[in-house]
């Protein structure tokens, strides 16, 4: 009796392990200047067809949570900076993708803009 007491109770943690095993993966890894090496503060790195992301942080680091298993194309950008995609990164379960960006500095095309303005034909405050 005591032999199945003892292997009921072995049983119960055994699969209570699989019960919380993980089921997302996480992505990681550091946004650097291409020419200098410096790391880049405020680059948005986003997962392409989700609605999962980051942002780096003063050592150019980020980090995405709970990402689901798969393969997926990430992007990073920042105003200034001309953006990279990394593709068919694989994320695993329980597990810490690493994808490191170095982006290039590029110069920043603005449209010409044209300001119109009409004064009116009476000041109310002034009459």
């Amino acid at each position: 009796m005591k032999k199945l007491v003892w292997f009921l109770i072995l049983s119960l943690f055994v699969s209570a392990g699989a019960v919380w095993a993980g089921t997302t993966g996480k992505v990681t890894g550091v946004v650097k200047d291409a020419s200098s090496g410096e790391p880049l503060p405020g680059v948005s790195v986003v997962i392409a067809g989700t609605r999962r992301g980051g942002v780096t942080d003063v050592s150019g680091t980020f980090l995405v949570l709970s990402v689901e298993p798969g393969s997926y194309t990430l992007t990073a950008s920042l105003v200034g900076y001309q953006g990279e995609t990394k593709r068919d990164v694989q994320v695993a379960a329980d597990f810490t993708t690493t994808v490191n960006f170095a982006l290039k500095e590029t110069a920043v095309q603005l449209a010409e803009v044209s300001v119109v303005a009409e004064r009116p034909p009476v000041e109310p405050d002034k009459t």
